[in-house]
Order: C-alpha cells, then structure tokens, then sequence
C-alpha cells in the first residue's frame, strides 16, 4: 500500500503541521532526494506522505519548511 493509513490514524501530532509540511513539499518535491523520477501526478501527496511517516522528510512545527535529509 502506498499510503501508510495506519500511520496516518494513529498521528498523534498536530494535523494541520503535518497538512501544511505534506503541501510545502510537494511544493518542492523537485528538491527531495527520495522523490521517485516519472511519478503520475496523482501519486504525489501519497508518496510525501510516506516519505514524512518513514522519516525520510522532516517537518518543522514552525511551518517555513520542511526539511529533507
């Protein structure tokens, strides 16, 4: 499954942060360097979402930017 719902249900954290960053970064997916190349459109917020809940993206609480490792 490519979006990890279990992850997402149980995301304690603050829902609109974790909106906001998804947003920012697909924003700026071109930037990430574990965005896969040739994705369809309708699989990015998906993948940055499973990108944010494997730790591969951080997010900032003060919502400038998220962070890429």
């Amino acid at each position: 499954m490519i979006l990890p719902l279990d992850k997402l249900l149980s995301f304690k954290g603050n829902k609109y942060v974790l909106t906001k960053a998804s947003m920012m970064a697909v924003d700026k997916k071109d930037k990430i360097d574990n965005f896969p190349e040739n994705l369809p459109a309708w699989k990015t917020v998906p993948v940055i979402l499973k990108l944010i809940f494997d730790e591969k993206i951080k997010i900032a609480e003060n919502l400038d930017k998220p962070v890429s490792e």
